[in-house]
């Protein structure tokens, strides 16, 4: 009974400090699925605004009606695209994972035409799913080992990241 008492002494209430510390990893957990569940939507609808506007590019067959009818998709999918009742578009995310902060900001990539006209929005979906890769890579490596200081990326053409939390 002595030592019990020392021990609780020297180390506090055992039993509340892991309490503590399971719901404190229970809540990074939720925030670091929720970002990663915001990216893989904000990644599918990239990809599929990237399609649009690469048909409308690329295709000399297509009339007026045809090439507003593919603005107009474009501009619904970026509109509705939200992740548990969130607009994606506009946004600034992030999360810590441990100690390690990961934060993505995108905007509507449409603002952009005037300026930059549809290669500028290409390139711009590029980089925003090049950026989306990396973070998720870097986060799978974080949940795969347990660690945040091993900054080595998994390889992003090899993983499957839906199956990473199967």
């Amino acid at each position: 009974m002595n030592g019990l008492n020392t021990l609780k002494k020297h180390l506090g209430e055992v039993k509340e400090m892991s309490r503590f510390e399971a719901k404190q990893i229970c809540s990074q957990i939720n925030d670091a699925n929720d970002f990663i569940g915001a990216l893989q939507v904000l990644d599918l609808t990239l990809k599929k605004v990237s399609q649009n506007i690469d048909q409308r590019l690329n295709s000399d067959e297509l009339d007026d009606i045809q090439k507003r009818t593919l603005d107009a998709n474009t501009s619904t999918l970026i509109q509705n695209c939200s992740f548990m009742g969130t607009a994606l578009f506009g946004n600034i995310f992030n999360v810590y994972t441990g100690e390690q902060f990961f934060e993505f900001e995108i905007t509507n990539p449409l603002l952009m035409l005037e300026n930059n006209g549809y290669k500028g929005i290409l390139s711009y979906i590029e980089d925003k799913r090049d950026e989306i890769k990396t973070i998720l890579s870097q986060l799978a490596n974080i949940i795969a080992t347990g660690s945040i200081n091993n900054n080595k990326p998994y390889d992003t053409q090899t993983t499957n990241f839906k199956n990473l939390f199967r």
